[in-house]
């Protein structure tokens, strides 16, 4: 029996006969097509008080404000980045002129403010012997390719004058003991020497620099004043001038009696000066030298002899950079500002809520 015949017959109905019951159609889920709307039609009263400033108006004036102050600032950076320049310039050419300047011993009788402020970038003699037991290493540092550090080393002045720091230069990572270094008068003599140097101002430690842990004996950057303290030398630091010659003079005398210097018809004739001023007298004349009494910067490096630098001034001068951009700056935001004004775009809030309010009363 059918389901149609199972019903009662109280509930027999017609039914069209294009439309099915309502319990043989599938159950699906129907959305209705009209939204009700939500408005809330009571009155409303606001709080707010439209003679009050609201935080849009606040914004919008600080926001003028600092447009109007921006190139006034900007300006005044600008003018002092011009004297910033004329400062700079001033002392790199006067650097540069004291580097070309014959050297000098250093001077006894100068503060070491006097020396590093007053005769910074000149070359000076310095003669005295290394103290091999207080050296520094700042590195690593990469030199053609090879890992390796500046090696500094105190320098005793056989003057009594103190002692100075020297920056001998760049030697390689598997020669900073010293016991493995070759070519021993040169790499590490122990005679008093004289060496030609320049004098250094170094910059101080930054601010996001780290400070350097104490009685540690590497350095990650230059830090003079760490350095000094750690020491205990004299403010004063000296940069080694690049030289490849050997120094036959600086031979212990176990060495020099394994070989006769090539220089020793020249020294022989100022018998009567002293070993240092002998010394240097040889610097002066290296220039005229054999090129078979030099060595290599890749014989140094394998050598483990530290491996100077060529003397340059080293300040950046960078203010003419900063000054076009603070004067650009200036320039830009000063448009932008009149502009902003001839447009009108900084108005009253208020006044336009209320010609708002008008319009659509």
């Amino acid at each position: 029996m059918s389901l149609l015949h199972s019903i009662s017959p109280k509930l027999v109905f017609k039914m069209h006969p294009g439309i099915r019951p309502r319990f043989l159609t599938p159950l699906t889920r129907r959305y209705a097509t009209v939204k009700t709307p939500n408005i809330d039609w009571d009155p409303m009263m606001s709080v707010k008080d439209i003679n009050k400033d609201d935080k849009g108006s606040f914004s919008h004036k600080a926001v003028f404000a600092l447009l109007c102050i921006a190139p006034v600032l900007t300006f005044g950076l600008g003018v002092w980045q011009v004297k910033r320049l004329k400062w700079k310039t001033k002392l790199v050419n006067s650097s540069q002129d004291r580097l070309s300047y014959p050297a000098i011993k250093l001077p006894k009788n100068l503060t070491d403010e006097e020396i590093v402020k007053g005769l910074a970038y000149r070359k000076v003699y310095v003669t005295g012997k290394y103290d091999y037991s207080r050296e520094i290493f700042i590195g690593p540092r990469l030199k053609e390719g090879r890992e390796g550090y500046i090696v500094v080393c105190p320098f005793v002045q056989s003057n009594g004058t103190g002692e100075v720091l020297v920056e001998r230069g760049w030697i390689s990572a598997d020669k900073i003991i010293p016991s493995r270094r070759r070519l021993r008068h040169l790499s590490c003599p122990e005679k008093e020497i004289t060496i030609e140097a320049v004098i250094k101002d170094p910059p101080k430690r930054g601010i996001m620099q780290m400070k350097h842990h104490n009685e540690a004996r590497l350095f990650e950057f230059l830090d003079i004043d760490a350095m000094v303290k750690q020491s205990g030398t004299r403010h004063i630091y000296l940069q080694a001038v690049e030289d490849f010659h050997d120094r036959p003079e600086w031979k212990s005398q176990s060495e020099e009696s394994e070989k006769m210097s090539s220089w020793f018809s020249f020294l022989k004739k100022k018998d009567q000066l002293n070993a240092a001023d002998k010394q240097i007298e040889q610097l002066k004349t290296d220039v005229e030298t054999s090129d078979a009494t030099e060595f290599s910067s890749l014989q140094f490096m394998d050598a483990g002899v530290p491996v100077g630098k060529i003397p340059i001034v080293e300040y950046r001068n960078t203010h003419m950079q900063y000054l076009i951009t603070w004067f650009s700056l200036s320039l830009a935001s000063t448009i932008l500002l009149v502009l902003m004004i001839r447009k009108g775009k900084w108005v009253d809030p208020n006044v336009e809520k209320l010609k708002f309010a008008k319009k659509h009363s």
